[in-house]
């Protein structure tokens, strides 16, 4: 069972809003029970400071988006009463008093407008030739909460210096009203500019002509899922168009790629995509949402994945709802059977993992080597237990024995690693661990934000000899390598887990009971050293990834696809499922 924390439940509940309003009302039963004391000003400046609290974020970092806009306006309504009640009572200036409170909540109003129309003037499409789309606001309307905010304390702490506090309390709230009118025009103007980009939407594609679409929705920090297969797709040499779902995903393309990015929220909003050159569409994900597109029947639809794994997500029956699964190898194929999940043999076709056309091939045995690189890529924690997968909790171990080795070190954990406070500890960890050997000793560890971000996950296998990872896509793609490599069990024994995760058979697997590795050692003189199984492993190669030439091996991925789109007809023979195991391998 999943524990939440008392202050998540507190903001699920919006626990924090009813007590800051609770607080709000009793600072003006207190201001009036009070009369002219001026001591009565503590009162509205006890929820005040909550809410100064709880939106710290907004008020000491730059504002994203709309920021705080909206947040706990009840209250700051009863404040501004509560204030100007107690000038009232203690007989303050009235017409600036009158001014203040007035343009304080004026510009109070304005922001459940803006944030609504805010809400209404999402991102619709970017780089579509000819067409500059509004997709972000002119300027940041974050900066309008904190100024009313600042215009509230203002006004809050007016009877102790009204001469001077209620004019800049006016002048704050002027210029937050003056700010929020211009938000709100530039809110109209990019509602209006996406619609009459949606109105003329079909036949602005209808003149670009897209050959097929590629369709995603998924978690924030997705988008390699998308990238890794742009530069395939773009060699099928027809213009296409991404499609995203979400706010979120929209930014994340436009921002990775400067092909056509279109959002589109709704079920009816996908219609307008159906344009007589779209001859079909690519998925590289099972979200859910992606039978919003299947169901158009004229369409083919063709599920890629976004890498090969013996995880139970690769073979999950959802593959049935589309006409095509482009697999990598036979074990794609033969791991659906290993899952129980009967499949029609037409579905698949076998194009390789055009992604790893650039890895390189081992520079000699590893053995024979003297300075010997290891990559070491851990996987993160997945969405249930039984999906975690992750070797980082002994990652340091793993490490410091590489370390004693003398080998250096390539970092690269799973982009959702930070997500976890163990995982990202462990991260932590290492880093320091590798900084500090290489300030001793000169080794020259990649790792951090050159590995991480600025080098690609092929980069990585180039800068190493062997590779220590888990049950995860990049040991499918590290494969074409020939390179040794192990993978760490993190709740089994060697044989169970090899039995679980068949591509097991053509690693060294490293046992692990929590953060105690089991046979490092072992699995290290392997890895780095004699590496017995090097004749195998290369034949479990041919398995998971395909019997396709190494030269132009990303072209057959190119020649099935335009086939299966009616691009062109494929110069070469679809393969055919064989048996498992690598003499089965297509």
């Amino acid at each position: 069972m999943k524990v939440i924390s008392i202050q998540k439940a507190a903001d699920m509940l919006s626990l924090w809003s009813v007590v800051v309003n609770t607080l709000a009302v009793l600072s003006i039963v207190v201001v009036v029970g009070l009369g002219d004391q001026r001591l009565a000003v503590i009162a509205p400046l006890v929820p005040l400071v909550i809410i100064l609290v709880r939106q710290r974020g907004a008020l000491t970092r730059p504002p994203r988006g709309i920021g705080g806009i909206g947040r706990y306006l009840t209250a700051r309504y009863l404040l501004i009463a509560a204030s100007a009640v107690l000038l009232y009572t203690v007989g303050d200036v009235r017409v600036l008093e009158l001014v203040a409170a007035v343009l304080a909540v004026g510009a109070l109003a304005v922001e459940p407008m803006l944030r609504s129309l805010n809400g209404v003037a999402v991102p619709y499409a970017a780089n579509f030739p000819g067409h500059e789309g509004r997709n972000r606001a002119s300027f940041r309307y974050g900066w309008i909460f904190p100024l009313n905010l600042l215009g509230l304390l203002a006004l809050a702490l007016a009877t102790l210096a009204p001469g001077v506090l209620l004019p800049v309390t006016s002048l704050i709230s002027l210029a937050s009203l003056v700010m929020s009118l211009i938000a709100l025009a530039d809110c109209v103007g990019r509602i209006r500019e996406r619609r009459r980009f949606q109105t003329r939407l079909p036949e602005t594609l209808e003149a670009m002509e897209p050959g097929f679409y590629v369709y995603w929705h998924a978690p924030p920090r997705s988008a390699f899922q998308v990238t890794m297969w742009l530069p395939h797709l773009e060699r099928l040499g027809v213009p296409f168009v991404l499609v995203a779902r979400t706010v979120p995903n929209f930014r994340q393309l436009a921002n990775a790629t400067e092909h056509p990015v279109l959002l589109r929220r709704s079920l009816t909003d996908l219609d307008d995509l159906i344009v007589p050159s779209a001859r079909g569409v690519f998925y590289v994900n099972n979200a859910m949402r992606n039978n919003h597109m299947v169901r158009y029947a004229g369409l083919t639809h063709i599920q890629l994945l976004h890498g090969e794994s013996d995880k139970a997500s690769s073979a999950t029956p959802v593959i049935r709802m589309y006409d095509r699964d482009f697999v990598a190898g036979q074990a794609a194929i033969d791991r659906f059977d290993t899952f129980g999940v009967p499949m029609h043999p037409e579905i698949f076709r076998i194009v390789g993992r055009p992604q790893v056309e650039d890895v390189e091939e081992a520079r000699g045995p590893i053995g024979e080597l003297e300075d010997r690189s290891v990559l070491y890529a851990p996987t993160w924690l997945g969405y249930q237990a039984e999906t975690n997968y992750s070797s980082l909790p002994i990652g340091p171990a793993i490490v410091r024995a590489l370390l004693e080795r003398g080998c250096r070190v390539v970092f690269r954990p799973h982009p959702y690693s930070s997500r976890s406070p163990e995982l990202r500890e462990s991260c932590r960890q290492i880093r320091e661990m590798l900084a500090a050997d290489a300030a001793a000793g000169g080794r020259e560890h990649l790792y951090g934000d050159l590995a991480e971000n600025e080098m690609s996950v092929v980069d990585c296998f180039n800068a190493c000899d062997a590779m220590i990872s888990d049950v995860s896509a990049v040991v499918g793609d590290f494969l074409h390598s020939g390179k040794p490599l192990a993978m760490v069990s993190p709740r089994t024994g060697a044989e169970e887990f090899v039995q679980e995760f068949p591509m097991a058979r053509a690693a060294y697997v490293l046992v692990s009971e929590g953060t105690d590795p089991q046979n490092l050692h072992e699995v290290l003189d392997d890895l780095t050293g004699a590496d017995p199984h090097e004749a195998e492993r290369k034949a479990w190669a041919t398995y998971y990834l395909g019997d396709i030439p190494r030269e132009n091996y990303a072209d057959r991925f190119v020649d099935v696809a335009r086939e299966e789109l009616g691009l062109a007809a494929s110069d070469e023979a679809e393969l055919t499922p064989g048996g498992p195991g690598p003499g089965g391998a297509s």
